[in-house]
Order: structure tokens, then sequence, then C-alpha cells
């Protein structure tokens, strides 16, 4: 049977999934059917969230009139297939977490044990540097032992190249010299069952497995996509404001200049040559300002307003009046 919105809200309370009604929920998985026990009732929807004693759905806008509604449905009204469904990697990935004995198949037949908790990008820089390998700048031998097996991997997936053991790797490391190498890196977060976690990449995974992990990496990057591009519009933006204050205050500068050469000009004030120097707890050299003045006290203001912190020296008057 498929309850209402209203009722399903009532029914997450129950099974402790209120939490997922107060934030904003997001399709991650592909559209299916979804049938009860009897056969008789389906409906089109997507999951979003899978609880201790019901699903949480959202409904097609092309099988409901309503558009988008969330319906939970208690587990044990649902179809046998789809509580086969429950159980696979795919609605497992659809709630952005793996069973704990949900097993992944590498490439070479290693089945590893573990939750996949994010998606990951990162650049993993190895050199060789004093006669020992650094990855990221830390020492190679005191990263855990996963990495440690993964880093030979890194380098010949992205090289092209065999490295059966260790000492092929050293020997392509001893070939690299001290010039660094950076290989940018794709991949899962994996928590495992004491709930350490380690990053995986994807070309490790079978190639099955990396068409279940595929639909989230897609909808991944598209929001980190989207992230970077507002971080570079609002970098566009603040860029755009810091030039447009720079030449107003440029355009200032330049008009009081001219002000004051007419003041120069026009026998009002005169141009003086003021000595600054460094205050007892200011780092920097003397200078040399020249400014416009009606008297020497009037031009020593002026210039120190300009380098707080210095303090007056010789002044001298560079104009006739």
């Amino acid at each position: 049977m498929i309850i209402s919105q209203r009722a399903a809200r009532m029914l997450l309370s129950c099974c402790t999934l209120l939490a997922l009604l107060l934030i904003p929920l997001t399709a991650i998985a592909e559209s299916r059917t979804w049938t009860d026990s009897t056969g008789q009732y389906s409906i089109q929807a997507t999951l979003l969230s899978i609880g201790a004693d019901a699903v949480v759905l959202e409904v097609d806008k092309a099988s409901n009139a309503m558009s988008h509604d969330l319906v939970a449905i208690p587990i044990d009204r649902l179809s046998d297939k789809d509580r086969e469904f429950l159980k696979s990697k795919e609605a497992a990935a659809a709630q952005g977490e793996m069973d704990k004995d949900q097993a992944w198949t590498m490439r070479d037949g290693t089945l590893i044990a573990g939750k996949v908790v994010d998606f990951v990008r990162k650049d993993v820089t190895i050199q060789r540097r004093r006669g020992r390998v650094f990855v990221n700048d830390q020492l190679l031998t005191n990263l855990p032992e996963i990495y440690r097996n993964f880093i030979p991997k890194i380098v010949a997936h992205f090289e092209n190249i065999q490295l059966p053991d260790d000492r092929a790797f050293n020997e392509w490391m001893v070939r690299q010299r001290a010039t660094p190498r950076t290989f940018r890196v794709e991949g899962v977060i994996m928590e495992l069952e004491n709930q350490d976690e380690f990053a995986v990449p994807f070309f490790l995974f079978s190639d099955e497995d990396l068409k279940v992990l595929q639909p989230g990496w897609d909808r991944w990057v598209a929001t980190m996509d989207e992230h970077e591009q507002r971080q570079r519009e609002s970098f566009y933006l603040q860029s755009r404001a810091m030039a447009y204050k720079r030449d107003r205050q440029a355009a200032h500068e330049m008009a009081m200049m001219q002000l004051g050469l007419l003041a120069v000009n026009a026998g009002v004030t005169s141009l003086w040559e003021v000595t600054l120097e460094p205050g007892p707890w200011v780092r920097g050299y003397p200078q040399v300002v020249i400014v416009p003045g009606r008297n020497s006290e009037e031009a020593a203001v002026a210039a120190m307003q300009q380098f707080p912190g210095f303090n007056r020296g010789p002044i001298r008057r560079i104009s006739r009046r």
C-alpha cells in the first residue's frame, strides 16, 4: 500500500526518519517502478533513503499529478523484487553508503568490504628526496599499508607501465631523480567495518562495480563543477569591484594632484619635500614625499598621513609662490 505524503511524514517520525524531512532531499538514484506486496499498486519513483522499517521515495512528476511528492512505504509492504533491490549495490549507492557486509570487487579479483561514503578528486604528488619516497610530502613508509600498496598501482596506471613489485617501483622512482610527479586521481571514500576511511581510485574497481558507481560520480562532478563555477564568478565580481575601486581612487588622487598644482601655480600654496623616518615600531626605510601645503607644518601633516607610524624629518620648499 502506498501512503500519502502527510501520512508518510507521520510514519517517518515513528521510524526515526524525520531528520530526512528537515533537510533538502535530492534524487540520487535512477527512477524505477515500485510495487506493493499484493501486486495491485505500483508507482514510478526515485529512491531517496532506506530506513529500518521504511523507504522514502520521490514520486516522478509524470506519474503524479501533484508532482514530486515524498512518500514513505513500509518495507514489509513492498514486493519481493523491491525488497531484493534494497539489498543491491545500486540501492546502497543511492543513499550514499554501503552495508557493512557489502563486498566490492577489484580488477585483480580482490574483495573489499565496506561503505562508499563519498567521492573524491585529488592530486597525488610522488617525489624521491634524499633517497626516500614522499607522497604529498609524507613519507611513503609512514602511510597505512593499503595506501602504500595503492601508490605503485597509481603510477603504473597513469604511466601505462608494469610495476610488478617494490623493486620495479623503486627503480622507476630512481629514474625520476628528484622530479616530482603529480597524478590527478578520482575515486571513492570507503569506510571499513572498523570505521577507518580510505580512498580507492576508480581504475581499481571491476567494470561491473564501476557501472554502479558511475551515476553517483556524475552527479557529484556536476555539483562540484557548479560550486567551482560559483566560486569563479564570485572571484570575477570581486576582482571587478576591486579594479573599479582602484580606478576611482587613482582618478581621485589624480584630480587632487591637479588641484594642488593649480593651487601652486596660483600662488595659493607651495610644494614641499618632506623626509619621513620610520618610527621605533615600524619596519621600513626613510621616505621622501612631495606634497602641497600653505606652510611646512601643513605639508608635514599631509606627508605623515600617507605613512602612518613615520616621523617627520627635514622639510624644504621646492616651489615658489
